[in-house]
């Protein structure tokens, strides 16, 4: 799973989206709910939510 911040500063959400398509079965999660640091600053709501889509849980 990967998360997909729709808002970036540092990367281009159209390659984002382009380079998930390119990788057979991989969920993404678009969401502007973060920016470029999500992981850092969401920590947990952010882990739990791309284990969950891997998970099939989603």
């Amino acid at each position: 799973a990967a998360a997909v911040y729709h808002d970036d500063m540092y990367v281009d959400t159209g390659h984002s989206l382009a380079t998930a398509r390119a990788i057979r079965g991989l969920r993404t999660w678009v969401t502007d709910e973060f920016e470029h640091d999500g992981v850092r600053a969401g920590g947990p709501r952010v882990l739990d939510r791309l284990l969950a889509l891997s998970r099939d849980e989603l």
